[in-house]
């Protein structure tokens, strides 16, 4: 018995079907005029992913250039800067936060050499997906030293 198989002609976006009912995505207009869902809301486990590939660039143990699309011209100039022996940070609790529907912030602990650092990143929705447009790794300060006069 020969099964036939019939094509069909799509529609100009189709949105994903989900067993608990139709996904509601609203069109975007794309640069070149086509339309395409957009980009749905950022959960938690992809800004984790997202943070670890930034770190990652930061510590220099990725290309810079593999995330160039996903981060914003001032964000990828600090991740592209001279390369110097980092150790590695890991990520060990994320918050994150919507203040606008377009926007999602993150803060983070990140751990490196047994100690704790701060990393606080703010993400915004584009047409194309989402990009990080500040990305700051917050480091204690050194003490100041002593100055010593001579006497």
């Amino acid at each position: 018995m020969i099964e036939e198989h019939r094509l069909r002609t799509l529609a100009d976006f189709e949105a994903p079907r989900r067993a608990n009912g139709p996904a509601e995505v609203t069109p975007h207009e794309h640069r070149r005029g086509s339309r395409c869902p957009a980009p749905r809301q950022l959960e938690a486990d992809e800004v984790g992913r997202l943070l670890n590939m930034l770190l990652e660039a930061y510590d220099g143990r990725r290309p810079a250039a593999q995330v160039r699309a996903l981060v914003a011209p001032e964000v990828y100039a600090g991740l592209s800067g001279p390369r110097r022996t980092r150790p590695r940070h890991r990520t060990q609790t994320i918050h994150t936060c919507a203040p606008a529907p377009d926007v999602v912030e993150a803060c983070a602990r990140v751990a490196a050499d047994d100690r704790s650092f701060a990393l606080a990143a703010r993400f915004t929705r584009t047409p194309t997906g989402w990009r990080c447009e500040r990305f700051a790794l917050l480091k204690p300060q050194q003490p100041a030293k002593p100055n010593r006069r001579a006497a």
